[in-house]
């Protein structure tokens, strides 16, 4: 039997934890510490795939991953899928799946995993390999996890792994951003992998020649919890035990373990800028308006974004600035405010601006409501700042993206409401 995950533009990270964990689906507590393999299911061959094959059959399974962005792409493969003679099981999960599992249902899968599906995919595997028939799937077709997945209880990779991921170092996000999608999958709780268990991860990457470490997490100086003095204990121990098993090249607090404003404190930075490479550090902004960042439930103010800003030049290192921009409700004086802020930022000699343009994604507080139009002057004006070479992002295509996943809920292809 096989078992295809099939890789696209944005799944990597999640198809390679996927890979080895669904390689491996019975835990031991010697495989976390390094001693011997875990079993593999008898007769199941898990596969990654950038095309479906055509060769499948019934008893295989086809599975995707995908957010929102690619549902287009994903719902045209699936039409030639579903014409396929025989045709594999087909299942789903992601963020896109996590949040609109009705929906997918209606697209022709068979099955959506909704969350964390570390667990969940390796028990569903472990049963269809023993009896694959389609009338034996669970009751409604969306599997639910009882509970979150412990990130501690094994590293990110081990001996074998094929595909290095991130170092995933937390899971889950307390705030609930009206735009994010991060709570509906791994919920508000944050969990964190221990410094000896990330250390064993990067053990095994290293002795497979990775040496670049790049740390996953919803907000890195959370990491472990707690106020910033025990959180730089935290960072320390983490950054310490990876650089000793092997990490010449750590990446914290930059892509894709970005910071929130209200968290930047010097002793966080000083442990940053001693322990890891990157010399920028990714600061979670998203506007210039304080009635905005109400509206998007962010948790901090205009003042805190500033205050993170100078204390990130001040530690030598670049601050690089997320600012969204078009997020309902938001007034063209509160565009003006973000843009003024933008200015700020270029004014340090190492300020740097990432743009966005907010996107309707299903299952966040903020769906279904339309971005804001924005004026022709601001568009121009982010032309302008792209032209600097401190300006990157993809806010233009964004605005098309959000126009079209509006388009698909109004058309049904979508039936989160």
């Amino acid at each position: 039997m096989r078992f295809v995950l099939l890789r696209g533009p944005r799944n990597r990270n999640s198809i390679a934890v996927l890979h080895r964990v669904l390689r491996r689906p019975v835990q031991s507590d010697r495989a976390v510490h390094g001693g011997e393999d875990r079993a593999v299911l008898p007769g199941v061959t898990v596969e990654i795939a950038a095309v479906p094959p055509p060769d499948l059959t019934e008893r295989d399974i086809l599975a995707y991953s995908f957010t929102t962005i690619d549902l287009d792409a994903v719902i045209a493969e699936l039409k030639t899928v579903r014409e396929q003679k025989p045709m594999p099981l087909l299942i789903a999960g992601g963020a896109h799946p996590s949040a609109d599992p009705e929906g997918c249902l209606r697209l022709g899968f068979d099955l959506v995993f909704v969350g964390e599906a570390e667990l969940t995919l390796s028990a569903f595997l472990s049963a269809w390999s023993q009896d694959p028939r389609r009338s034996a799937l669970p009751a409604g077709g969306i599997v639910i996890p009882d509970a979150p997945y412990d990130l501690d209880a094994e590293p990110h990779a081990d001996a074998d792994t094929d595909e290095f991921p991130f170092l995933e170092i937390s899971r889950g996000c307390p705030h609930a951003c009206a735009f994010c999608q991060t709570p509906q999958l791994f919920g508000q709780r944050m969990r964190f992998r221990s410094p000896a268990t990330a250390a064993a991860g990067v053990a095994c990457a290293v002795a497979r020649g990775h040496r670049r470490i790049r740390c996953l997490t919803t907000d890195a100086f959370s990491y472990g919890g707690g106020p910033p003095e025990k959180v730089a204990r935290s960072l320390d121990a983490l950054t310490g035990a990876c650089r000793s098993a092997g990490a010449d090249y750590l990446m914290l607090g930059s892509f894709p373990s970005e910071v929130r404003p209200e968290r930047v404190a010097p002793e966080l930075l000083e442990v940053l800028a001693r322990r890891c490479a990157n010399p920028t550090v990714v600061v979670g902004v998203q506007s210039g308006s304080d009635a905005v960042l109400t509206a998007m439930r962010r948790g901090h103010t205009v003042e805190h974004s500033a205050r993170a800003v100078r204390f990130i030049q001040e530690a030598g290192l670049v601050p690089h600035v997320d600012l969204l921009f078009g997020f309902p409700g938001e007034t063209p004086a509160d565009r003006r405010a973000s843009l003024s802020f933008a200015d700020w930022v270029l004014s340090f000699p190492r300020g740097c601006l990432h743009l966005h343009v907010y996107l309707p994604l299903p299952g966040t507080p903020a769906w279904p409501a339309a971005p804001e139009e924005i004026e022709p002057a601001v568009v121009s004006r982010l032309r302008d700042l792209m032209a600097t070479g401190r300006v990157d992002g993809y806010w233009d295509h964004h605005i098309v993206q959000g126009r079209r996943i509006l388009a698909q809920a109004r058309s049904g292809l979508i039936a989160r409401r």
